[in-house]
């Protein structure tokens, strides 16, 4: 029998199984989208780099906020202000130390963290300490119908009207629906949604009573909130890291998982994910959701338009490490990553292809090769010749990347280990008639292919064939 030519998926989200022979698949720093007019269905496309946009002093990334169209950032102990030319300005020192929840009124921006509630002043450019009694201690904040939302665990303090840093005990509400400890209060389209540790409950200000807060019937949903800080709103969705480590997202109440069975997975051998933090944005016209899960240094992000097929794998440098993203706020026209640690506010850029400048690795692990493909199963094949089919002369003019290669490795034990690797060429700058081929002749009954570069050049993958035959 002769080789045949067929096609292969390159393309598909990380979905790696326990039983690594039934999916190896991993998608890491590439993204796969739907072409409606392309030559393929679906392809492989580099995610974004970053350049530095700002600095502030080098310290811990503890979140950002944009409040009237400005970005507020807290590093280490400070408080931020960046312009729209990435100037950083020092607006005062926090005695918090942990991530920070923001609320804004659109002149008084309110931090809370470790119980501690800071209020900063645009208007007099103060930053200042909240000492009402009946605020300090707040583990959350939200801002709804012109009043500050305090969460604690017993119950949610509204602060007076027009002035959060002012509140009275009598205004304030207990969950009423189950015995369950509230973690903290969101608004989302103008719903105040309670997360617990055990539910969600959405209330909603019906402009009667102290506060003028009721509990919406019917909109419960009987699972809580893991992570504090993994709660992030889109346009249509709201999103958070559940109680049973899935990560969920709703609206108008009705909840659906967005967790593939085999993340879900993932994510329980975690163990603490209590420290999951998450930011929403927009790429390339596309929202996505994006963890992190300090603890596991792992980073997934999630393309809304995908659902539960919408998932790749974020990191930094070459050894798989979680994404350098401590927070993520979209303003200026950018979007906008605070650095872990070094306070750099970067921003993501389609013609940047590493982070700052230090080695970046993208990977796509594709799915299984085997005699399905000849209309057969179960039999043993052997391969000719691999070859992708990709955008070729993309190389830079000198420098790594001036002759850009991809290395494709082969596993034949269900992607438990790799061999087999060669390094091949995609084009020096302008040849883009090259062809990206692996010629090896190899005999197997199931073959996963594994490829990886680190070169800083654009790789976009559109799909692939193998030469194949039964043996």
């Amino acid at each position: 029998m002769t080789f045949q030519t067929v096609p292969i998926n390159i393309t598909g989200p990380s979905y790696q199984d326990r039983s690594r022979p039934l999916s190896s698949q991993e998608t890491r720093n590439f993204y796969h989208e739907a072409t409606e007019a392309g030559k393929e269905k679906f392809v492989i496309k580099s995610f974004p780099g970053q350049k530095v946009f700002g600095t502030a002093t080098a310290g811990v990334d503890r979140g950002s906020h944009q409040m009237a169209e400005v970005v507020y950032r807290v590093v280490g102990d400070t408080l931020w202000e960046v312009s729209s030319a990435g100037t950083h300005t020092n607006r005062g020192t926090l005695t918090s130390t942990s991530r920070c929840i923001f609320a804004d009124d659109g002149v008084n921006l309110f931090i809370v963290a470790d119980g501690i509630v800071n209020q900063y002043d645009s208007d007099t450019t103060t930053l200042s300490t909240v000492t009402d009694v009946d605020i300090v201690g707040a583990q959350s904040v939200a801002f709804i119908n012109n009043q500050f939302a305090y969460t604690f665990p017993q119950l949610t303090v509204f602060s007076d009207v027009g002035d959060g840093s002012s509140a009275s005990g009598l205004n304030a509400v207990n969950e009423e629906s189950t015995p369950d400890d509230l973690v903290r209060d969101y608004e989302f389209d103008q719903i105040l949604w309670r997360f617990g540790k055990r539910s969600v409950v959405n209330w909603w200000n019906s402009g009667t009573g102290t506060p003028p807060f009721q509990r919406i019937e019917g909109q419960y949903i009987n699972v809580g909130l893991c992570a504090i800080h993994s709660v992030a709103t889109s346009r249509e969705f709201i999103y958070w890291l559940g109680s049973d480590k899935q990560i969920y997202r709703a609206r108008g109440g009705q909840e659906e998982s967005v967790t593939p069975a085999a993340i879900a997975g993932e994510i329980q051998g975690y163990g603490d994910a209590s420290d999951a933090y998450a930011s929403v944005f927009t790429i390339d016209n596309k929202t996505v959701y994006l963890i992190s899960f300090p603890t596991a240094n792992k980073t997934w992000l999630l393309f809304e338009e995908l659902g539960i097929y919408g998932w790749i794998e974020l990191t930094v440098g070459t050894l798989g490490n979680r994404f350098n993203a401590g927070s993520v706020v979209e303003a200026y026209n950018r979007v906008l990553i605070g650095d872990l640690l070094n306070g750099n506010l970067n921003e993501l850029d389609f013609n940047t292809y590493d982070i700052d400048g230090d080695t970046w690795q993208r990977r796509r692990v594709v799915s299984s090769i085997n005699s399905d493909l000849l209309g057969a199963k179960g039999q043993e094949v052997r391969m000719g010749r691999l070859e992708l089919i990709l955008e070729s002369g993309t190389g830079l003019i000198t420098g790594q990347g001036e002759d850009p290669q991809i290395m494709i490795e082969l596993s034949l034990d269900g992607g438990r280990s790799w061999g087999y690797a060669k390094w091949v060429k995609i084009g020096r700058l302008g040849q883009f008639n090259i062809r990206a081929q692996y010629d090896n002749i190899i005999t197997f009954y199931d073959c996963i292919v594994r490829l990886t570069t680190s070169d800083p050049v654009a790789f976009n993958l559109y799909s692939g064939t193998v030469d194949l035959k039964l043996t």
